[in-house]
């Protein structure tokens, strides 16, 4: 029996190669079913999702915010 790491490789090598969209589309809602949505390149459940929605209501709200000008300048650097 392969173990978990194995297995993900295995399966990242098979969509890697298919040339087939209704495979992807299947995979693709397998995860969406399972309420794992891919957002940082991690994935995430729906009830993490609106946890962080949440909380950037809660930092707008209290005024934790950038402006744009604040933003460039501070990747400019």
């Amino acid at each position: 029996m392969m173990n978990i790491q194995a297995q993900k490789i295995e399966l990242i090598q098979m969509l890697l190669s298919t040339t087939k969209p209704t495979i992807i589309k299947k995979i693709k809602a397998v995860f969406e079913e399972a309420g794992v949505f891919a957002v940082k390149d991690s994935p995430m459940t729906i009830a993490q999702l609106e946890k962080e929605i949440e909380e950037a209501e809660a930092d707008i709200k209290a005024g934790r915010t950038y402006s744009t000008a604040q933003l460039k300048a501070h990747f400019k650097n």
